[in-house]
Order: C-alpha cells, then sequence, then structure tokens
C-alpha cells in the first residue's frame, strides 16, 4: 500500500473560485497540506493573451472575496488570529493594490458565512454598498435565561451557524448595519436588485410548520422561497441606528423549494432568474428554471418557467437540471449571436456537462458533449464576461483543469486549458494505465456504472478484484470527475465499478420517483444487477476476496442490505456513516428523510406567495410526524439491520462522532451487534471513530486514514 501514492493524489489542486477580467483570470486552488494536516488556499493570475501565470500566493485569512461589476473594487471577509483572539475585518480594496476601508466587526456579529446557501458578498451597483452574511452576536449576560433558549443549527455542514443576519456596509461612510424585518424567515444568496442600492433578492430559509429547521445541505426539497427585501428610505439617512427596516415579500408560491437567485440585465431589461422542486417528497428531484422580469417592477404573477423539469427523457435527450449545492453559477450570464443566455454546469447521466440555456424560450443546447469517447466531466462554471466562460473539467484520469471557453458565432466553442495540475511522471503514467468507461446494465435502465480497469490487466485477461462503491442521496450520482480516492484503489491493483441506480440524478424525474418507497428493495436489486453483470461480462469474478463493498451514507445503507441479503457473493464492505435501521431517526437533521424516502408522507410547506409579514396569512398548519409503532415496523423491514444475522462478510465501520445527518450510534449499534454474531470471527469486525468529523469523513488526516484503512482492510482478503 503505497501513502505516497495516496499523498499525491490528494495534494492536486482543486479550483474553488475564478474572477474574469478584461486581460486576466484571478483563480483560487484549494490544496491539501499532509505535513501540517491542513487545507491551504493558494492564489494566482492568468494571462488571457498568453495563458501564462503567476507564481502561486498563498491566501491567508481570507473567508470570502467578491468583485463589482466594473471590476475595479473588491471586498474580502477576513478573520485572523486564533480561536481566543479572533478578528473579523471587512476590506475593500481598489485595483487589488490599495486599500480604501477596513471595518474591524469583531464585536458586531461572530462567523462570517461563506457558504453555498448563505454567501451574500456582493457589490450594489453604484458600488457605494456590499452585503454579506454573518452569525448573530451572542448575548454576553451571565444571568439571563436567554442564553439557555433553545436554537438550531442549520444542520450538517454548517457548525456553528445558527442565527444568520444579513448586513449592509456603506464602505465609503464606514456605516455597517444589520437589516431587520417582520417575517420568520432567514435570507441568504442575496444580492442588489438592478440599478438600485435600495432593493435586494434574496433565498429565505424556513422551519417546517413544527419549528423544526430541517438540514439545507444536498436538501432541495426545503421551506424556502424567493424574497424582495426593499430598504426603507425614511431610515436610510438615520446615521445612529446599527439596523435599518426592510420591507420583504415573497414572490414564489408555498409548494415550490426555491433557492439560487440571479438578476440579469442586459439591453436595457433586467430578468430575476431561480430554480425551484417541490417542496417535501425527493431530497434531490428535478429542478426547473424560472425568470421573472423586474425591469420596471416586481410582478411575480408575470413568472415564467424557462425549463421545466423532464419526466421521461429520450435515449441521449436533456434529462432536465440537475444542480449542487451551488445552484447556479454565480455569474451565469453570456452573450451568443444576437441572444442572451445562462450557462450552468448539470448532471447528465454519469457525468457533468454544461449546458446553454435561452433567455428567450429555455431552449437548452449542450456545450459540452462526449467526442471521441473522452469522458470529461464539467463541474463548475466560476466565471463569465461577455462571450467567455472559465470552467473546471476532470476525468477520473485526468485531475482538475481550468479551462476558457469561448462562445463562437456559429455555435461552436473553443477551449484552452489555462491550468493544469503537475503531476510526477511516475504518477502520470500510473494514471495512464487506467481505463473508464460507462456500462449499461441490461433490463434495468437506468442503471450503469462506472469501471476503472488497469490496462495491463486486460491485455493479460487478469480480473482483479472489483470494488464496488454506489453513492449516496440516494439522489446523487457517481460521475467521472476526478476522484483521488477511487484512483488510489484503482492503482492499489483493483478494478473498481461506481454504479448509478434507479434514483439517482440525471436521468430524468421518472427515475427518482420511482425509487420512492422502494429504498431497500429497487436500489439494491439495482446494484447486485451491476455486480452480476460485471460478472457476466468478465470485469469481475466471483469467489473470496474477489466482490467488495464501499460506500457512504445511503451508500452504506445499500452495502448493508448487499452484505445481508448476499452473504455468499460479498467478501468484505467498508461502510462510512451509514444509515443502519432507518426507524431509528435520533438526532438527524433531516428526519423528513427516514419518511419521504420510505414512502410515508412528512407534508412540507413555506409561506405563501404575497407573504409581507405576520397581518398577512401564514402557512397551513401540519400535524406533527411522529414513528408509531406501524412507521417504525415498516421502516425496520426496509433497512439493513433486518439482515444483520445473515452477514459473513468482514465489516470495517468508519464513524464520524459529529455526524448530524445520520445518528452515530446508527454504526455503532451495528458494530456491537456484529460482535456479538460474530464470536467465531472477531476480527472480521473492526470499528474507527473520528473525533469531531462530520457526516462525510473529509477532514484531511481522517480522509487519509479513512481510505488507507480501507485499502488496508480490502488488501487483507488478496487472493
Amino acid at each position: 500500500m503505497s501513502t505516497e501514492t495516496y499523498d499525491e493524489l490528494t495534494a492536486v489542486p482543486v479550483p474553488t473560485a475564478a474572477f474574469l477580467h478584461d486581460h486576466v483570470i484571478q483563480a483560487h486552488f484549494s490544496i491539501i497540506d499532509h505535513g501540517r494536516n491542513v487545507k491551504r488556499t493558494l492564489s494566482k493570475s492568468i494571462s488571457l493573451d498568453s495563458f501564462t501565470a503567476t507564481p502561486s500566493e498563498e491566501v491567508i485569512g481570507v473567508v470570502n472575496t467578491a468583485y463589482s461589476a466594473s471590476g475595479k473594487l473588491k471586498a474580502i471577509l477576513r478573520e485572523t488570529g486564533d480561536e481566543k483572539d479572533k478578528k473579523r475585518l471587512v476590506e475593500i480594496w481598489n485595483n487589488d493594490t490599495v486599500l480604501l476601508a477596513c471595518k474591524d466587526v469583531s464585536d458586531v456579529h461572530g462567523i462570517f458565512y461563506a457558504d453555498a446557501f448563505f454567501d451574500s458578498l456582493c457589490f450594489s451597483e453604484s458600488e457605494k454598498y456590499i452585503t454579506y452574511v454573518a452569525e448573530k452576536k451572542k448575548s454576553t449576560e451571565k444571568n439571563s435565561f436567554e442564553k439557555f433558549k433553545y436554537s438550531q443549527p442549520f444542520g450538517e455542514g454548517l457548525v456553528g451557524k445558527y442565527t444568520p443576519v444579513l448586513f449592509l456596509f456603506d464602505w465609503q461612510t464606514d456605516r455597517l448595519v444589520s437589516l431587520d424585518y417582520d417575517a420568520p424567515v432567514w435570507f441568504g444568496q442575496a444580492l442588489f436588485g438592478p440599478s438600485s442600492d435600495d432593493k435586494i433578492f434574496a433565498t429565505g430559509y424556513e422551519t417546517a410548520s413544527d419549528e423544526r429547521l430541517l438540514g439545507i445541505k444536498s436538501c432541495y426539497n426545503r421551506p424556502t422561497g424567493i424574497w424582495e427585501l426593499i430598504i426603507a428610505h425614511d431610515e436610510k439617512n438615520t446615521t445612529d441606528a446599527d439596523s435599518l427596516k426592510c420591507h420583504v415579500s415573497k414572490l414564489t408560491a408555498s409548494h415550490l423549494s426555491c433557492r439560487s437567485p440571479r438578476v440579469i440585465s442586459s439591453n436595457g431589461k433586467s430578468t430575476l432568474l431561480w430554480v425551484s422542486q417541490p417542496t417535501g417528497g425527493a431530497h434531490g428531484a428535478t429542478s426547473a428554471l424560472h425568470s421573472l422580469d423586474i425591469t420596471s417592477s416586481v410582478e411575480p404573477s408575470q413568472t415564467r418557467t424557462l425549463v421545466d423539469a423532464v419526466w421521461e427523457p429520450a435515449e441521449g435527450d436533456f434529462p432536465g437540471l440537475y444542480l449542487l449545492d451551488s445552484g447556479l453559477p454565480r455569474t451565469p450570464y453570456v452573450h451568443w449571436g444576437e441572444g442572451d443566455y445562462i450557462v450552468t454546469p448539470t448532471n447528465w447521466g454519469s457525468r457533468f456537462t454544461i449546458v446553454l440555456i435561452s433567455l428567450y424560450d429555455g431552449t437548452v443546447k449542450e456545450l459540452t458533449p462526449v467526442v471521441d469517447e473522452k469522458l470529461l466531466s464539467w463541474s463548475a462554471i466560476m466565471a463569465t464576461k461577455g462571450n467567455k466562460l472559465v470552467c473546471v473539467r476532470s476525468s477520473l484520469t485526468n485531475p482538475f483543469e481550468l479551462v476558457l471557453g469561448d462562445l463562437g458565432a456559429s455555435g461552436s466553442v473553443s477551449w484552452n486549458v489555462v491550468h493544469k495540475a503537475v503531476l510526477s511522471e511516475q504518477l502520470q503514467s500510473r494514471l495512464n494505465s487506467l481505463t473508464v468507461k460507462i456500462v449499461s446494465i441490461p433490463d434495468r435502465f437506468p442503471t450503469e456504472t462506472i469501471l476503472i480497469q488497469d490496462k495491463a490487466a486486460l491485455q493479460d485477461h487478469k480480473i482483479l478484484p472489483c470494488i464496488s462503491i454506489p453513492h449516496g442521496g440516494p439522489h446523487g450520482a457517481n460521475v467521472v470527475s476526478f476522484s483521488a480516492p477511487v484512483c488510489f484503489l484503482a492503482l492499489e491493483g483493483y478494478t473498481v465499478s461506481l454504479p448509478n441506480y434507479t434514483g439517482s440524478t440525471g436521468y430524468g424525474e421518472k427515475y427518482i420517483r420511482a425509487l420512492i418507497g422502494q429504498c431497500g428493495q429497487l436500489d439494491v436489486g439495482d446494484c447486485i444487477e451491476s455486480v452480476r453483470h460485471l460478472v457476466k461480462i468478465g470485469a469481475a469474478k466471483e469467489g473470496r476476496g474477489n466482490l467488495l463493498l464501499a460506500g457512504g451514507s445511503h451508500g452504506g445503507f445499500l452495502l448493508g442490505h448487499l452484505i445481508g441479503q448476499y452473504p455468499e457473493v460479498f467478501t468484505s464492505a467498508v461502510l462510512r456513516n451509514p444509515v443502519i435501521s432507518a426507524g431509528e431517526i435520533s438526532t438527524s437533521d433531516i428526519q423528513d428523510w427516514y419518511f419521504s424516502e420510505f414512502g410515508l408522507d412528512y407534508p412540507l410547506s413555506s409561506l405563501p406567495l404575497g407573504y409581507t409579514g405576520p397581518s398577512t396569512s401564514s402557512k397551513v398548519a401540519i400535524p406533527p410526524r411522529i414513528v408509531t409503532p406501524e412507521v417504525y415496523s415498516k421502516l425496520y423491514h426496509a433497512s439493513p439491520i433486518a439482515h444483520i444475522h445473515k452477514v459473513t462478510a468482514s465489516v470495517l465501520l468508519l464513524i464520524g462522532d459529529s455526524d448530524q445527518r445520520v445518528a452515530p450510534t446508527q454504526g455503532i449499534d451495528y458494530y456491537h451487534a456484529l460482535k456479538a454474531l460474530r464470536t467465531d470471527s472477531p476480527d472480521d469486525i473492526e470499528m474507527l471513530i473520528f473525533p469531531g468529523e462530520g457526516h462525510p469523513l473529509e477532514g484531511v488526516e481522517a480522509s487519509k486514514v479513512v481510505w488507507l484503512r480501507t485499502a488496508k482492510w480490502f488488501n487483507r482478503e488478496a487472493v
């Protein structure tokens, strides 16, 4: 087992942001420093004329960055010092060289929010104001009942985020105010309206009817909507106030979960865009794209659906929009020919691709189809300007590249790689020794699997042990994007299979909904059939040590079923934070998941269209959802725990003790139950607990231990 290989694979720079100026791209990259067990951020400038780059510089203390529309001003949210002496600063720079304003906000609020759900750092069109979101300052009163008042975090992946506050900063006068409003929502993804310093559009997050705040990461079916905020003019000039009152109005319906507002201004017309999916039900359904003309007024009744959900696409046709947590690109607008368009990455089968969408009629055109069987995945659009766009692409054998696209008048796109990872000759040669293809599973559409194999083994007709890694969700997808852990396992001498089963995104809404109420049956059936098909075509073989499993979350749920329902097939399994007993909802931040995905009703709705405050109608009251004996029985029989007595495979459990999505007790209880049942082979059951780690187990040290231990666990089964 090569630790050096893992270290080099995971140290590949990952593009995280890019800003497109007239003659240069300013790009940020995240890298892993294994020596210090930390992630670091690097920045470099890339010339658009020669595509040469400046040496990388480390970015220290910068939480978030945004440029003004003119590109002349830059806003930075910065944190300095350690936890005991943390300072928070808001900075405004001119041309990246002159510091125009610097305000210490350490005593005004808590941590800055720069995540995909609340990031609101942006300039107004006049460039006089910026907005951003930060945590409300905690009460300092020692004897106050208030400090014990129940408050809820926003769930997994949003540690320490309880009460987001939207701030407005006038950097010319050094005045910082919070925006106050009379509605039970928290605002994020805020941006200024066109030609206005007083109008803001934002995503509003709400609780369920029982005031439960459901986790929002990877869950796009929450009570959310698009709102308009208008800052009261009569209060704007009150210089001694620390907050400004806003009039708020909800622009979207209560049955739709809406997010990712974007304002597009072109040729004297301004359009508000956003995406939606049905509230409740599947956590990752197909999205719709909506538009509203806001040039002269905001009339929600005039909303158009530009791109609707696709139910069942014909072979090769557009399957609908499937966006990640980040939603639409921050700057999605491009001008092409005589028309106005937006571009966005979307999950299309087993890859991400870039699509061009007409703002006139919603026509969708794929810009990055598969060419010459090169399986590239286009995972992000970092920036756009005119007819140019900066994107991130990769494949399972080619690390992340930053590419510049130029939309030609004929409809073609020319691409230039402006940055790519520099690998050692040895690692590049080893990656070139792998081959990747997508294998369709007969009679199980849309089930397919991404297969990574060693070329030399294929030439020698040698069948290597096969590791199947189903994705989590269940409404997610395995894609052909670069994955250091997957490459690592393949280079350790394994064939790796990444199945997409019914319920995976990127195939049409019909197949999302087909899994609802069938978890533990249909998805498990698809996974076992993918394994059987690989055996049939000679890509894998049966027998001890030959068929192995790895997976986390819902992927771990599938593993528990597979080793329980098919004990004669699989030799070993590694489960990361798995769902083992769906009836034991416990502390999960997504309690609705345990009902909805198994076909049990969990009604959700948000505030009604047109809501402006308590005097208007509120959301409909819904009785609480409780795990009754009948509900528990259904969930128990749909869970891996129902098959634990049949498990014979060796099992390694990897558990984050701070997981808010799947209670750590699920994996821990499974471990102890297996220990009790497997007294004849105690060494075949092992568990590692990672203090402070959440659901993804993504800390630098934790992630390294997870994958090195996984490889070692499988290596002991080598035959």
